[in-house]
Formats: C-alpha cells, structure tokens, sequence
C-alpha cells in the first residue's frame, strides 16, 4: 500500500469517526433535549402530584367536619325528639288534668247551685218563722196588755 492510499484511508477512516462522533452527539445532544423534557414533566408531575395531596388532606378534613357536623346534627334530632316526646306527654297530661279540673269545676258549680237552693229555701222557712215569731211576740204583747 502505497502512502498516499493510507493517507487517503486515514482521511475516510478520520471523516467515519468524525460522523460517528457526530452522530453521536447528535444523538446526546437529542438524548440530552429528551431528558431535560423529562426533567422538567417530572416536577410537574411532582408539583401536581403535591397539589393533589394538599387538595386531598383538604378534601379529607372538610369530610371529617361534615362527619363531625352530620354526627352534631343527629344528636339534635334525636335531643329533639326526645324533647318532643317528652313536651308530647306533659301536653297530654296537661289536658288530662285540665279535663279532670273542668269536671271538678262542673262539680262544684252543681253542689254550689244545690247549696244555694238549699240556703233560698232555708232563708224562706227563716222568713216564715221569723213572721210566726214575730206574731206569736205580737200576740203576746197584747196578751199582756189586756
């Protein structure tokens, strides 16, 4: 081999590796580009991934306080309820006893108006006998006079 097919060799064998070199860098330089824009999803995804863990930790403490205000209100009801129930059975004894006290009252208006019936006619026989008395007084008076 003559000297000039080696250098001739050596300049294609200098221009393969400078393209494979090339080559090459283009394809880290196109890695490097993939990997930057991998980088930079990543911590995106990163970034929403926290937001959506501060969005579920606030998701899950407004649920503890509904559970919490739900558990409030039941226990309102049932307080309700039962206050209900308990008003509900004074009312009913109420209207029991007022029943009773209107019948009592009944009553006693009949034994008063009896009573005073009672008490007309013994004014009445009073009067008579005050009138009998008095004549018999009369009477004996003028007895005594005569």
């Amino acid at each position: 081999m003559s000297p000039r097919t080696l250098t001739l060799l050596n300049t294609i064998g200098c221009l393969a590796l400078t393209g494979l070199i090339v080559a090459q860098w283009c394809k880290e330089r196109t890695i490097q580009g993939n990997l930057a824009e991998t980088t930079r999803q990543l911590a995106i995804t990163r970034d929403q991934a926290a937001e959506e863990s501060q969005r579920r930790a606030a998701l899950e403490r407004d649920i503890a306080v509904l559970k919490e205000t739900i558990e409030a209100t039941q226990k309102a009801a049932e307080t309700s309820a039962h206050d209900f129930a308990e008003k509900d059975a004074l009312a009913t004894e109420l209207q029991a006893q007022l029943t009773s006290a209107r019948e009592q009252l009944a009553t006693w208006e009949a034994a008063l108006k009896t009573r005073d019936q009672r008490i007309h006619l013994l004014d009445s026989e009073l009067a008579a006998t005050r009138k009998r008395l008095d004549e018999a007084i009369a009477k004996l008076k003028a007895a005594a006079e005569k």
